[in-house]
């Protein structure tokens, strides 16, 4: 999501779910207290008296039973602050001792959710029961999230440039093979000038399903945003989009032999020779990112609609675009050496 503030957004889902018309409400803890047991309560050598202490184990679920509800050490905290200020009995987070249950090697500054808590109050009963009738009041009314967590703009920015990074660099390793692999530089910058064109045409429309997303949501399009499975998604389509143009260079090569120049004939025979090829790698793949993209949830969703942009526009960009660029720089370069020898 858009928004930045943490309880902002806590806010208006409690209230979207409040107001759902269809019944939906958000799900909430409940608290399970077991009896009472004092921990201290006597007096000192000189009759001074030592403040009570009672434990009791707290196991959080979500109303069923059957269904636990994980809560880390820091949340339990100020559970417990705030109902004990509610029931008039104020503490504050270091009067208060608590730890999981069944847990090996927790420190109280671990942020790992656990269903069942020992907590030490330094109360009676009488009171460690009001306090807790507060607490179980509270947890009802507060939603057991799954996770909220806030990206702030210099892990974006990093998450940015590293995706950045990732995709110059794979071109240049890009242009260095197809150079080796066909001992000419053309053939490399005419591949990864086809690649740039998939990528940038591909991201275009990732920014364009922010406009489409409500008009064509029949077509399950969301508003989808660039993320690490998008960058991902993005490197996928460039190895399919270069394994094609890898086939028509090759045929390219085949057909002009050892003719000193390089023809659109040549191109075109070259093309028509390995269309038949292209259609029918590409529409095998598209059927597995339509099944992919309909059928596969959410987690895949915004990769599915990726890897299907893009293998459209890598497809024809094999054929219309990096074919044709190479007998540009090809064309080019004949003519600087013509230039060079007169």
């Amino acid at each position: 999501t858009s928004i930045k503030a943490v309880d902002d957004l806590t806010r208006r889902l409690v209230e979207g779910f409040t107001t759902a018309r269809a019944g939906a409400s958000l799900i909430t803890y409940s608290v399970k207290a077991s009896p009472a047991l004092s921990v201290e309560s006597s007096s000192t050598a000189t009759g001074e008296a030592v403040a009570a202490k009672t434990k009791r184990t707290l196991t959080f679920s979500t109303g069923n039973a059957l269904n636990s509800a994980r809560i880390n050490a820091s949340a339990l905290l100020e559970s417990l602050v705030n109902a004990s200020v509610a029931s008039e009995n104020p503490m504050v987070a270091a009067q208060i001792s608590v730890r999981p249950t069944t847990a090996e090697g927790w420190t109280p500054d671990s942020q790992v959710g656990y269903s069942e808590w020992d907590v030490i109050l330094p109360v009676d009963a009488a009171t460690n029961d009001k306090i807790l009738d507060q607490l179980s009041l509270q947890l009802k009314s507060q939603p057991v999230w799954q996770s909220v967590n806030r990206i702030e703009s210099r892990v974006a920015d990093q998450m940015q440039r590293d995706a950045i990074l990732a995709l110059i660099v794979s071109m240049l390793f890009i242009v260095a093979y197809i150079w080796f692999r066909f001992q000419k530089v053309a053939y490399g910058l005419a591949a990864v000038i086809a690649l740039a064109h998939d990528v940038l045409i591909t991201l275009g429309f990732i920014a364009v399903s922010h406009w489409l997303f409500r008009p064509l949501g029949f077509m399950m399009i969301e508003d989808f945003k660039v993320s690490l499975t998008i960058v991902a998604a993005l490197l996928t389509v460039m190895g399919y989009s270069l394994n094609d143009t890898i086939v028509v260079f090759d045929r390219i090569r085949e057909v002009k032999g050892k003719s000193p120049r390089l023809t659109s004939e040549m191109i075109n025979l070259s093309v028509n020779q390995t269309l038949g090829r292209t259609l029918l790698t590409s529409s095998t793949t598209i059927v597995a990112i339509i099944l992919l993209y309909v059928l596969g949830g959410e987690g895949v969703h915004g990769f599915a609609y990726t890897m299907l942009i893009g293998i459209l526009i890598g497809t024809y960009s094999s054929i219309f675009v990096a074919a044709p660029i190479l007998l540009w720089f090809t064309n080019r370069e004949q003519a600087n050496n013509r230039m060079k020898a007169a």
